[in-house]
């Protein structure tokens, strides 16, 4: 299990748990009535922030989404399953239902939100950016997109609780004047260890507070995260981004930001 699928799955988890009730744990000796499934989902988990309600083809079951997250409730019993739900064929039913989940969360986002946001790049393909300053895979996919001049990047900041100078890294970013420019500085890492920097207070004029707002609507609770194109990627996965728009070659002796000189091969939509 790689690490971002087992932060998920521990997140999910504690979900859960916060959100059990005796109600719940009760439900195996009094069954729960399946006419109106979400109704008697929320009834059982009244702290557990539904999204939606499923039916699925497994018997009793029902795919539920609730702050990001996808878990399946059998009713009558109160048994939850957590974790990626796969077919005999080999779908991953639960990654399905997260990029539909990512598909109606994106149709939220406004050309207002999209103004919040350090806008970089001006190329044919669009992307919606979901980053943390100091995020080794946030990094490594900045100097995948800086070899990419055929896209243009629209970058909200999560600052995670577990990087204690990504919060003053991203205001660092969002207070600049040149504000692509300062991206560019940080993520290739001239602020590390610099307390001189980091130290100094800066105004972003509610600026992140702003971005946490618009990241909280799109459902985001882990970084990197992209829609490419409008199709969700979670993580780094370069493959599946390369499916969606194709590959990039750059002319040798150009450098990363000449858009003429991106070939495209094999795109895809």
């Amino acid at each position: 299990m790689s690490h971002l699928r087992k932060k998920k799955w521990i997140g999910a988890f504690s979900l859960f748990l916060c959100c059990m009730t005796s109600a719940a744990l009760a439900a195996s000796g009094n069954g729960a009535r399946e006419d109106n499934p979400e109704a008697a989902i929320r009834k059982l988990f009244p702290r557990l922030p539904v999204s939606s309600v499923t039916k699925t083809d497994i018997d009793g079951f029902y795919e539920v989404v609730a702050d990001g997250n996808v878990l399946y409730v059998h009713l009558k019993s109160g048994h939850i399953f957590v974790g990626d739900l796969y077919t005999r064929e080999g779908r991953n039913l639960t990654a399905e239902a997260r990029s539909r989940f990512a598909a109606e969360r994106l149709r939220l986002l406004t050309d207002a939100d999209k103004k919040l946001a350090v806008k970089v790049g001006n190329g044919k393909h669009v992307v919606i950016e979901v980053t943390d300053p100091d995020c080794p895979f946030c990094r490594k996919m900045h100097e995948y997109w800086a070899r990419r001049p055929d896209v243009t990047r629209y970058v909200f900041f999560l600052p995670l609780s577990i990087h204690p100078n990504a919060e003053k890294k991203a205001r660092y970013i969002l207070a600049a004047e040149n504000k692509e420019l300062a991206l560019w500085e940080v993520y290739s890492g001239e602020l590390d260890n610099n307390r001189e920097k980091l130290d100094k207070p800066y105004d972003d004029k509610g600026l992140l507070a702003a971005q946490r707002a618009v990241v909280t609507k799109l459902g985001v609770q882990s970084t990197p995260t992209f829609w490419v194109d409008g199709k969700y990627v979670s993580g780094a996965n370069i493959p599946l981004i390369e499916s969606i728009i194709g590959k990039c070659k750059l002319a040798e002796g150009v450098k990363p930001g000449a858009a003429a000189a991106c070939e495209d091969e094999g795109e895809k939509k």
